[in-house]
């Protein structure tokens, strides 16, 4: 069978031009070749218009035009501009309006897909001190009080009798607890992850909390803080306007024995950093004592030992009569010093029925946890006197 639009070419006796039979098959070519791109073409036409009919179905949040605006972003263009007198029935059901100090509903997720909160500063302690979890309300952890020494003695003689001495360091649990409500409604219709969002904040308000409670807790109903009984600790006491600090820190460092100042940290406030950041450098000989982080998110060094930013520390009054002692600078091995004894890890739950009635749920949060100072002489303190 003879293949179609084949070339075809004629004995030279027959009447027919051959270049003429060549031009018309390749003309018939043509028209075939054009009519199969066309078919082609309408196939993917078709395709794409399928495409964009489920790309546009209702609820397919990729649907939007990046030119046109959504419906939440037109009506709430058109209230802030005009008020709600402008809306029709379908632009005010899209904006549901709540209490502004409450949080309102979260709406037109162009506009609040992000809550914007505040930074959360607390003291370091948790990541310094020893931590344990325990079963029980309190624990007791014996501490060593007086040694067991001996003495030289003849060949014949007597040997001394002598026994350690222990004590006792009681460390209870306390709890720590928050109630939240919140509005169903809010939780239902926000475009953020409220419930997520609240758990993460109030987690680290308790860290917040607990923190300022290991370095400045009294132990009532609370846990015992690092600087609650400063006079256990070895002193070095400076001016309060900062003018000596320099030498005090040196002899601050060489004041704590040498297997607590080998593993020793600083916790201070920040603005006596700075004050002591600014003493450094108008020395020359002094400027090697403070040195700053070699990599992001590394702590500073004074005297080749890290310094940690504790915001529940003191700080130096200046000069002239300030009405106290401060201790602003505390330089020790806090592993040793501060015991932590968790109990409960932060513990969230969610109430949906003693609020139910008046459309709210409460957001329980709780956290058992305790602590105190078990070992003084791991740490120095700077006392700025009075």
């Amino acid at each position: 069978m003879k293949p179609a639009h084949a070339l075809e070419f004629k004995d030279s006796g027959e009447a027919d031009d051959p270049i003429a039979e060549v031009a018309k098959e390749l003309a018939a070519l043509k028209a075939d070749l054009e009519t199969k791109a066309a078919n082609d073409n309408t196939k993917l036409t078709e395709r794409l218009d399928r495409i964009e009919a489920k790309v546009n179905r209702p609820g397919n949040k990729s649907a939007a035009n990046d030119n046109e605006p959504r419906v939440e972003t037109k009506a709430l263009n058109k209230f802030l501009h005009a008020g709600v007198q402008s809306l029709d029935d379908l632009e005010r059901k899209t904006l549901n309006l709540g209490t502004t100090t409450a949080g309102g509903y979260v709406v037109a997720p162009e506009y609040s897909t992000k809550i914007v909160e505040g930074l959360t500063q607390f003291s370091p302690l948790r990541g310094l001190a020893s931590s344990m979890t325990i079963g029980g309300t309190e624990i007791y952890i014996p501490t060593l009080t007086g040694n067991a020494d001996g003495g030289w003695v003849t060949e014949t003689g007597t040997r001394p009798t002598t026994e350690p001495v222990f004590g006792q360091a009681d460390i209870k649990t306390f709890e720590y607890a928050a109630v939240v409500p919140v509005s169903v409604q809010l939780l239902e219709d926000s475009f953020v992850d409220l419930a997520g969002f609240l758990s993460r904040h109030i987690t680290k308000r308790f860290a917040k909390g607990e923190s300022a409670a290991f370095i400045v807790g009294d132990g009532n109903g609370k846990p015992t803080g690092l600087m609650h009984t400063p006079g256990s600790y070895n002193q070095i006491t400076a001016d309060q306007d900062g003018s000596d600090l320099l030498a005090k820190l040196i002899d601050t460092f060489y004041a704590l024995p040498s297997e607590y100042a080998n593993v020793g940290s600083w916790l201070m406030k920040r603005e006596t950093m700075g004050l002591i950041r600014k003493l450094a450098d108008a020395s020359t000989a002094n400027r090697t004592l403070w040195s700053d982080g070699l990599a992001n998110g590394t702590p500073a060094t004074l005297l080749g030992r890290p310094v940690y930013e504790a915001i529940d520390m003191d700080s130096f009054v200046g000069s002239g009569s300030p009405a106290a002692d401060t201790f602003p600078i505390a330089f020790g091995d806090y592993a040793s010093a501060y015991q932590i004894v968790d109990r409960v890890g932060v513990a969230i739950q969610r109430d949906d029925f003693t609020g139910a009635d008046n459309g709210i749920v409460k957001l329980r949060a709780r956290r058992r946890v305790g602590g105190k100072p078990i070992l003084p002489e791991a740490v120095v303190l700077i006392k700025a006197t009075a």
